[in-house]
């Protein structure tokens, strides 16, 4: 049986290697459940999160494993990032940016309705015009 796909927003992968985490269990749990996509436009965000907070083998630890296939590697492609400015455009007053609207437009682009990710806030807000809702997970 296939395993269901979810994108991972830099919220939730960095709640995945943070143990101490309030949320890292839950998350552990969609991990084991969920094969995770991780966009392209993330990687900074996590990258630099990673390493302020959790220490740079931390950071290196993620992009390992993101190398050895434990997650899938989704490139934003120009025609993701214009979406993404749409929808920016769309939810001005909403402090939307760049990363989180190019997962809503990879998540549109790929009819993907899942997401990883711990920014109800914002992604809640959002309204998808090209699938029919957004599963916010844990």
């Amino acid at each position: 049986m296939a395993r269901l796909t979810a994108l991972a927003d830099t919220s939730g992968i960095i709640a995945l290697l943070d143990r101490s985490d309030r949320h890292h269990q839950s998350v552990v749990q969609v991990f084991k459940q969920y094969s995770l996509i991780v966009p392209s436009t993330t990687l900074p965000e996590i990258d630099y999160l990673a390493s302020k907070y959790l220490g740079e083998p931390s950071a290196r630890a993620f992009f390992k494993d993101l190398t050895d296939g434990y997650y899938t590697y989704q490139t934003v492609e120009i025609q993701d990032i214009q979406y993404a400015l749409q929808i920016m455009n769309q939810y001005q007053g909403v402090p939307l940016g760049i990363v989180d609207a190019s997962i809503i437009a990879i998540a549109e682009h790929y009819q993907i309705s899942r997401i990883l990710t711990l920014d109800r806030r914002h992604f809640s807000l959002i309204q998808p015009k090209r699938i029919p809702y957004l599963e916010l997970l844990p």
